[in-house]
C-alpha cells in the first residue's frame, strides 16, 4: 500500500511560512503599478511576469498540498484553517493586483494610460511560451467587469458559492449505503457491484448508491439550483452567449466545435443501442435493464494486485515509448502515489499537476480488478502529460480540458490493445464488451450529462422543481438508450449523484472530446508507427499554452469537421463488428 509523500510540496510545519511568503510576492508586485505604461520596457515586463507566475506557483502548491491532504482524509483536522489561510491570500492577491491583469488586457485601470494593441504584441511577443495565453486574455478583456465589480465577484464566490459547494461534499461524505443488510461506507467498494456477473447484485447496489441521494434530493435541488443560478447570473453580466460558452473560452475551444462533438455524439448514440441489444444475448438476458450495461460478459475471477498492475501498466509505456515509461516510473519513484481505499479517503481516482517543476500526484483507489489496471494506466497517462509541460510557465503548463484526457485515454487504448494480442476467444469477446460500453460511459453518457445541462440552465431561472430537473434527466436517458433497454425509476435522481454538474459546469465533453481525439490519435499512430510518437509528444508538450484547434492543425487533425469526430464513432462501430463476428 502506497502514501503519498506530501513534503515535496510544503511540510506542515511551514505552511505558515509560505504564507507570509506569498505576501511578500503580493508586495513586490504592488510595486510595478507605477512602472505601467504602453512604452515599458521588455525587460521589465518580463521581471513582473515572472514575478506572477511565482506567485501562481506557490499558491498552486498550497493549494494542491490542502486538496491533498483532503483528498487522503476528509476529516483532517487543520483542513478549515489551510483553506481560510489561502483562501484570505488569494482575496488579498486579488483586490491587490487585479490591477495588473486588467492593464494587460487593455482595460481602464485608474491612474493608468492604457496599453495599446500595438504595445500588446510587442511586449506579449517577448515571452513566447505566455504569447497565445496573455493574447487570448486580452481578447476575452469584453467578459470582465468594473475592477471593483471583479472584487465583489470574488469575495461572493469565497463566501456564497463555495460554501455551498462545500456543504455538498460534506452531505455526501457522510452517506452510507445500505447493500445486503450491511452498511458500506465507502461508494467506491459499492461501485464494483455495477460489474458484478450477478444480476441482482447489480440491482442492488444502484438501489443502494441512490437512496440517500433520493432521501436528500430537496437539499440537493437547492444547492444545485444555486449553483447554476450563479453561473447564468455571472455569464449574464459578463456578457457571454450562452452559459456554456463560459466552458468553451476557458478551454479556448470554439462553440461551433463543442457543439459539433455534442450534435455528433448525439447522432451516434444508436450505435450503442444495438451493442446494449448484443449484450443483453451475451449476459443470457432477454433486454438489459440500465442496471445491466456494465455487467461482466464472463465472470471474470482473476485479481491483479497493485504490484502485478504496477508492473504491467509500466512496461505497456515502456513497449510504446521509452520516454512516457521514464515518465511514468518517476511517479511511483517519488512517492507521488496513494494506491488503495480507506476510511475518510476521498472515492475515485485522480492525477493533480501543482507545478510543472513538481512531479505530479496521483490518487487511486485500487482494489484489485482490471479496471485499477485501466484506471492507472488512465491516471498515469495525465501523470506523463503533465511531466511533458516541464518547461512551460506555471499558468499554462495545464492543458485545457479537451486535450486533458490525451494521454490518458492513449495510455488506455495502448494497453487494451496489446492486452488483447494476447486474449483467447472467450477473453476478447469480454475485452471488446467491456471497451465499448466504456465508450459509452467516456462518450455518450458524459455528452448527454452536458445537453441536460443545457436544458435546464435555459430554464431554471424561471424556476424548476426537483421533479421537473428530475423529469428532464430521466428524458435524457430515454433519448440515450431508445427501447435498447428498460429504464429503472430510480435512475430520475441520479443527476444529484454527479458531482461535476455542481462543482465544474458543462465539464464532461471534455471526456468525450478527449476520448474521441485519442482514438483519432491512436489510429493514426498504427497508421504511421512510430514516426507519429513526435507529433503526439509535441501535443503534450504544449500544455496549455497554445491555441488547441491550431496545435491540432499543425499535426494534420481538423477538429472543425464533423468527419474528424465521426472517425472516432467509424472506430467504436468496428469493434462492434468484431464482437458480431467473435459471438456468431
Amino acid at each position: 500500500m502506497l502514501r503519498w509523500k506530501l513534503d515535496n510540496l510544503v511540510k506542515e510545519k511551514d505552511f505558515d511560512k509560505e504564507i507570509k511568503y506569498l505576501e511578500n510576492l503580493i508586495n513586490k508586485l504592488k510595486t510595478y503599478r507605477s512602472k505601467l505604461k504602453p512604452s515599458l520596457s521588455e525587460k521589465t515586463f518580463k521581471e513582473l511576469v515572472e514575478l506572477e507566475e511565482e506567485l501562481t506557483e506557490k499558491s498552486n502548491i498550497l493549494g494542491a498540498f490542502v486538496g491533498l491532504k483532503q483528498s487522503e482524509n476528509t476529516k483532517e483536522k487543520h483542513l478549515k484553517v489551510w483553506d481560510a489561510k489561502l483562501n484570505k491570500i488569494g482575496i488579498r492577491a486579488t483586490d491587490e493586483l487585479l490591477f495588473i491583469g486588467r492593464w494587460f488586457d487593455g482595460l481602464e485601470v485608474p491612474g493608468l494610460k492604457k496599453l495599446d494593441n500595438k504595445n500588446a504584441k510587442r511586449l506579449f511577443k517577448s515571452i513566447p511560451n505566455l504569447e497565445f495565453s496573455l493574447n487570448k486574455s486580452r481578447e476575452l478583456a469584453k467578459h470582465s467587469l468594473s475592477e471593483k465589480e471583479e472584487q465583489l465577484a470574488i469575495r461572493k464566490n469565497s463566501t456564497g458559492i463555495s460554501t455551498i459547494l462545500e456543504l455538498y461534499g460534506l452531505i455526501t461524505n457522510d452517506f452510507t449505503y445500505k447493500f445486503r443488510n450491511k452498511e458500506v461506507d465507502s461508494i467506491e467498494l459499492l461501485k464494483k457491484y455495477f460489474y458484478s456477473s450477478k444480476a441482482e447484485d447489480r440491482e442492488l447496489a444502484y438501489k443502494a448508491l441512490f437512496e440517500p441521494y433520493k432521501n436528500n434530493i430537496e437539499k440537493f435541488h437547492s444547492i444545485y439550483t444555486a449553483v447554476s443560478t450563479n453561473w447564468i447570473n455571472m455569464s449574464e453580466l459578463r456578457k457571454y452567449k450562452n452559459p456554456i460558452q463560459v466552458r468553451n473560452i476557458s478551454n479556448g475551444v470554439p462553440d461551433k466545435v463543442v457543439q459539433t462533438v455534442i450534435d455528433t455524439s448525439v447522432k451516434n448514440a444508436n450505435i450503442f443501442h444495438e451493442y446494449f441489444k448484443l449484450k443483453a444475448k451475451l449476459i443470457g438476458m432477454k433486454k438489459l435493464r440500465r442496471y445491466d450495461i456494465y455487467a461482466p460478459v464472463k465472470k471474470i475471477t482473476k485479481k491483479y494486485s497493485f504490484q502485478e498492475s504496477k508492473d504491467l501498466v509500466l512496461d505497456t509505456y515502456k513497449e510504446f515509448h521509452l520516454p512516457f515509461y521514464k515518465k511514468a516510473k518517476e511517479i511511483f519513484d517519488k512517492g507521488c502515489i496513494d494506491s488503495h481505499p480507506r476510511k475518510n479517503k476521498r472515492t475515485g481516482a485522480f492525477a493533480m499537476l501543482a507545478s510543472p517543476n513538481i512531479t505530479p500526484y496521483i490518487m487511486l483507489n485500487h482494489d484489485d480488478t482490471y479496471r485499477d489496471v485501466e484506471t492507472m494506466a488512465h491516471e498515469l497517462g495525465h501523470g506523463i502529460h503533465d511531466l511533458y509541460t516541464k518547461g512551460n510557465y506555471p499558468s499554462v503548463a495545464h492543458p485545457g480540458l479537451t486535450l486533458a484526457e490525451t494521454a490518458s485515454t492513449l495510455g488506455e487504448n495502448i494497453l487494451f490493445d496489446r492486452l488483447l494480442s494476447r486474449a483467447n476467444k472467450t477473453e476478447r469477446i469480454t475485452m471488446l464488451s467491456d471497451k465499448i460500453g466504456d465508450a459509452y460511459a467516456s462518450i455518450i453518457r458524459q455528452t448527454f450529462f452536458v445537453k441536460f445541462e443545457q436544458e435546464v440552465y435555459s430554464k431554471i431561472k424561471d424556476g424548476l422543481t426537483y421533479e421537473q430537473i428530475s423529469d428532464m434527466y430521466f428524458k435524457t436517458l430515454k433519448e440515450q438508450f431508445g427501447n435498447s433497454l428498460s429504464l429503472p425509476e430510480e435512475f430520475r435522481y441520479e443527476w444529484s449523484y454527479i458531482p461535476h454538474m455542481f462543482r465544474v459546469p458543462f465539464y464532461t465533453y471534455a471526456y468525450s472530446f478527449g476520448d474521441l481525439l485519442s482514438m483519432s490519435l491512436y489510429a493514426k499512430y498504427k497508421t504511421e508507427g512510430k514516426s507519429f510518437i513526435p507529433k503526439i509528444e509535441k501535443i503534450l508538450a504544449a500544455g496549455g499554452s497554445q491555441d488547441p484547434v491550431k496545435l491540432l492543425k499543425s499535426i494534420g487533425i481538423d477538429i472543425t469537421k464533423e468527419s474528424f469526430w465521426q472517425g472516432g464513432f467509424d472506430t467504436i462501430k468496428a469493434r462492434i463488428i468484431e464482437l458480431k463476428e467473435l459471438t456468431k
